[in-house]
């Protein structure tokens, strides 16, 4: 799937998605243009999704974080249910699961008044039956993607 050059330069790109061509090509042992061709065929084939910047959301004024589990109203199509949770600015995640619920959600706020007033607006949301909440209270590990090649 991946050679071990490939994985190298996606483990660069993990730890620093800014990392020049340059620099690469001195970790792995290539030329730059050789990285940029490499990490475009990465591009290409979907390996690489995008880049973007981390934020801290204690730094931004969002240190609420709380998963909100979602179970849809009978016979409401499905996909007017999760085009009305995309269009909440809260939600930062929506993943469709298998179980008692149809939906996580994990949502970031400025207090638990917001919390509360987002659950009170959520939970009359066309399309939504009923909601769980479990706010978090630390969170102990948070990172980028395992690799799978990565022991």
């Amino acid at each position: 799937m991946f050679d071990t050059v490939d994985q190298k330069i996606l483990m660069i790109l993990r730890k620093d998605g800014r990392a020049s061509h340059a620099q690469i090509a001195k970790d792995v042992g290539l030329s730059a243009p050789a990285i940029g061709e490499r990490i475009r065929k990465l591009e290409q084939s979907g390996v690489i999704k995008g880049y973007r910047a981390v934020f801290d959301p204690d730094v931004l004024g969002l240190p609420i974080c709380a998963y909100v589990a979602i179970i849809p109203q009978p016979r409401n199509p499905a996909a007017n249910l999760v085009e009305n949770l995309r269009n909440q600015p809260e939600i930062e995640e929506l993943h469709a699961v298998a179980g008692n619920y149809s939906y996580f959600a994990k949502v970031r706020v400025a207090s638990p008044e917001e919390l509360d007033a987002f659950l009170d607006r959520l939970f009359v949301l066309d399309g939504v039956e009923r909601t769980q909440t479990t706010m978090v209270l630390k969170t102990n590990v948070e990172r980028n993607m395992h690799l799978p090649f990565v022991s």
